[in-house]
Parts: C-alpha cells; structure tokens; sequence
C-alpha cells in the first residue's frame, strides 16, 4: 500500500480502479509533401476538427460547450492561421507547423501574469493535439472506460473528459493541475472528486492499480488493505447517508457567532443557466456575478442574447443577479485571440449587449455591473452608451427595462482609489474582485506563493475599507466577489473591514457559509 498526497479541487471519496490516459507518440513515419499539398492538408483537417468539436458541442453545456466554443475560435484565429501558414510556405510538414504553433500560442498564455489565463494553454494544446491526430491519422477518442474507473494523467485536456458514458469517471488525479484548470473546474460541475499536484510522474506509477481517492482529506492510496477499504466503504455510507438530507448549513441563517449578518450570492456563468438554479436551490440570496464572455465568441445576435439573459432570470425566480458585461481582455485567454478582443473593443459588440440586457431586464430582477473602470472619465464613456442605447430602444418602440441598476466592478487599484467619483458618476452598486484586486495591488501572479498574494494583503485591506467608506457615505451596497478556496480563511479579514456580501462559485458556497459564521466579531483577530 502507497499513499499520495495532492491538491483537492472537488470534494468527495470513492473507490475504484485507476486508468492512465494515454496520448501515444506522435510525429511517427511522416512524409512532407509540397507547400501547396500541405497547405491543403492542413485545411482540411481544420474543417474535420471544427466539425468535430462542433458535433461535441451539440452534446455539451456549460463549462463544457464553453471550452469547445473557445477551441473553435483558436481555428478560427488569423493570427494562429498565419502563424502556420508562414511555416508551411518555409518548407515544413502542415503537422510540425501546428505543433510549433502550439508552442508559440501555449508558451504566449503561459506567461500571461494571470493563473487562470496560464491554465487556458491547455485548451491550445488540446485543439492542437486533435489537429496533428488527424494529419497523422490517429484517433481522436483516446480512451473508451469500459466500467467505471479513476481516471489519470499528468496534466488533463478538456477532451479527455468528454464523451464517456455517465457514471464512468468516478474521479480524477492529476500530476500538475490545479484548482483553477479546466479539469479541476469541470470535476467541480459534474459533481466528481478531483485531485491535482499529486507530483511528477505519479500517473505512470498509479495506472492499472485499485485506489482510493479521498478528495476531502487530499490523499490517494493504491492497493488499499483490506482495512483501509473497509473504513472507505464506512465513511462513503456515512457521505451518501448525509447527502440524502438536506444541507444543514444551507438552511441555518447566515450570522455570525455573534450575531453579525452577513449576505451570500453565488456566481455563474451566462451559458449555464442550471447553475443559477442550483444556487438558489442552496439557499442563496442572489446571483452575484454572471459571466457573459461567451455571448461574444459565439458572435450572439440580440435576439439570442436575450433570450440567455431572459432564461437565466427565471432561473433566478425573484432574486436578483448580476450580470457581468463582457470582460475579454481581463481573461479567459482573450489576449490571443486578436479577432474577439477586435469584437470586444467595436461599439456596436458593446451597445448589442446592453440592448438585450436592458429589454430581458423586463423578465426578473436584473442588475449589471462594468469590468474595467479606471476613473470616473471612463465611467461616464459607459454611461454615455448606456444613454444611447435607451434612446435607439425607444425608439425602436420595444419594450425594456429603462432603471435597470448598474453598477462597477472594482478589481483594479485605480477604480478603488476612485471608487467615490465612480458613485457620483452613478454607480448604484459595487463589486469588489478581491482575487483580481490582489493580483493588480500585489505585483504577483496568483501561482507565486508567500504572504504578498494573501488576499488579507494590507495595502489590499486598506482599499476595500476605502471603497466601503467612499460607499456607506453615499448609501450604496457593496459585495466582494472572486473568493476562491484558496481565499476562504482571509475572509474574516473582509468581515472585520465590514465587508457584509459575499459571492463565490456554487461548489464553495458551504464552506464560505462555513467560515463566516464561525468568525466572532466581538474579538481581536488572531495573529498570524
């Protein structure tokens, strides 16, 4: 018996039989042809790959249909289409030109100062990986589990999770991933535990044993004693007994032990719609932030749009969310992909989306916050549209909401330090992206560790209790959104600030819920 300590991104325990996913060689037996033929070759595969994943992507929602949309648009990228088209030209075989494009753009994403955009490179490496598979005709579909298994690998492509039948992945282990790859993050929405930085080489040492994946405790352990899998098989009883009753936590008021209340949203994305639903489900007060990226790559008409915003309000029944208008350049990859940041920075992209906001604003409770405010000149830029995008529906005779509240999102210092000039401009709420702030604040990225990234940063403390009082002197609600797991236990610092409305994704609401009522307001904090 051996046992691995990782990283555990999705909660759980099971028991089961470890397979290794294997990508083989490439590169095998490679003829180059002319320029020309391999410019043709090249083309075509294109069209399969896209056909592929666009057939993936009929089966797909959510997160997964997400990953898929952004795929396409990489084929779709002049940039990258250049970029192998010049390499052709100079003599090489179309498959070498797509994997040195894989370098370049994959290597671009990983040194973005951003962990999130940094894990992106596995969606390029992924696309890639099918396109050079069909030039050397292998097969796309690398694994087919023939019951159900824990699945391995040293670092996961989102195509390794599609297309298994339902009930096969009992969970996941990862040499390298983390809590912010595709992996981690659709482990977390298909309900399977999940494990990563379990070090390198572990998948080759793990493949073909029986294993148990403690994802509450981080632990893996092969060829488990007879002892261990009865103790496994205990506490699996006690989690499935405990699942069949409700949350205690989700129905116990949100206080804190000495009484102090506090509010929880959740936040979503605008192409899972069943997320809200589970949010509210969970005893939410709201939806905090929903990420509307997608409705621009997909290149999304008005109409479409609103019926997206429309669906995720009813979803949402009488509670109110906000939408986050499109966000590209501050992540999701979008620094590379040069036509959607075109598409993003082009008036009419902008003025279609608060158009359809504003008329699906007459199907719930809808409010919509702006990213990327530096000052209150800029502020009054988005307020300008927003006024020209009132005047065109009116004039259109279509009806809309016209007092949709709209709001800025501080995750920047500049919008910090100015959040009161923000307010006066019109602001009528405030969310504050604490991981981003810290990131901007701090000079770090999100994968350097040490005290300076703690997101209870005190130069970071000092300008949130900036925006709460440049708030509270104008009466405007404030709520801190971007709390990941890694933020949890610098969430009493937030409380103590007097930070009273947190936002964080579903699969954290417990454990935030968690945190804060365990803080005592009535005491000094601890020192650390």
């Amino acid at each position: 018996m051996r046992s691995f300590q990782g990283l555990p991104v999705s909660p759980g325990l099971v028991i089961g039989p470890v397979v290794r996913i294997d990508r083989g060689a490439v590169g095998l037996h490679r003829i180059v042809s002319d320029p020309f033929r391999e410019r043709a070759l090249y083309e075509a595969a294109i069209v399969l790959a896209k056909d592929e994943l666009r057939r993936l992507q009929q089966h797909a929602c959510g997160q997964d249909a997400d990953i898929l949309m952004f795929q396409i648009a990489l084929l779709e990228d002049e940039s990258f289409t250049n970029e192998i088209g010049d390499y052709i030209a100079a003599g090489a075989g179309s498959a070498a030109a797509v994997e040195r494009a894989e370098q370049i753009f994959a290597g671009r994403l990983k040194n973005v100062d951003d962990a999130y955009i940094q894990e992106r490179s596995v969606d390029v490496c992924d696309v890639c990986r099918r396109v050079v598979d069909i030039l050397d005709g292998r097969p796309r579909r690398r694994l087919h589990l023939t019951e159900p298994s824990i699945l391995a690998a040293d670092l996961f492509y989102p195509s390794d999770l599609f297309g298994q039948e339902p009930g096969k992945i009992l969970g996941i282990v990862s040499d390298s991933d983390s809590e912010t790859s595709h992996a981690a993050i659709m482990a977390r929405s298909m309900g399977i535990p999940a494990l990563c930085h379990l070090g390198e080489g572990v998948a080759d040492t793990i493949a073909g044993h029986r294993a148990i994946l403690d994802a509450e405790n981080g632990r893996l352990t092969l060829d488990p004693t007879p002892v261990h899998l009865e103790e496994a098989r205990r506490r699996l009883d006690q989690l499935r007994r405990a699942g069949q009753q409700p949350d205690a936590l989700a129905s116990a008021p949100c206080r804190t032990r000495d009484g102090t209340a506090f509010t929880l949203l959740a936040s979503a994305n605008c192409s899972t719609p069943q997320s809200i639903t589970a949010a509210i489900q969970a005893g939410v007060s709201g939806i905090g932030l929903v990420r509307t990226e997608s409705v621009v790559v997909e290149q999304i008409d008005e109409a479409g749009q609103i019926e997206i915003y429309r669906r995720c309000l009813q979803n949402a029944g009488d509670k109110p969310v906000t939408v986050r208008t499109c966000d590209w350049g501050a992540d999701d990859g979008g620094r590379w992909i040069y036509g959607v940041q075109e598409q993003v920075t082009d008036e009419s992209v902008v003025m279609t989306q608060l158009s359809a906001l504003m008329q699906a604003g007459t199907q719930g409770n809808l409010r919509v916050v702006l990213p990327m405010i530096a000052d209150g000149e800029a502020w009054k830029t988005r307020m300008d549209q927003l006024g020209r995008c009132r005047a065109a529906l009116r004039e259109r005779g279509v009806p809309f909401r016209e007092d949709v509240p709209v709001g800025c999102l501080i995750e920047i210092p500049a919008a910090a330090l100015l959040a009161g000039e923000i307010i006066d401009g019109g602001a009528r709420f405030l969310v504050i992206d604490v991981d981003d702030l810290t990131q901007y604040t701090c000079g770090v990225s999100r994968k350097e560790a040490g005290p300076a990234y703690r997101a209870d940063n005190p130069a970071v403390l000092r300008l949130v209790h900036g925006v709460l009082e440049a708030a509270k002197a104008r009466g405007v609600p404030v709520h801190l959104c971007g709390i990941t797991k890694a933020e949890l236990p610098a969430l009493s610092a937030y409380l103590r600030t007097g930070v009273r409305s947190f936002c964080t994704e579903n699969a954290y609401l417990s454990p935030l819920k968690a945190t804060l009522m365990d803080v005592d307001l009535r005491t000094a904090p601890e020192s650390t």
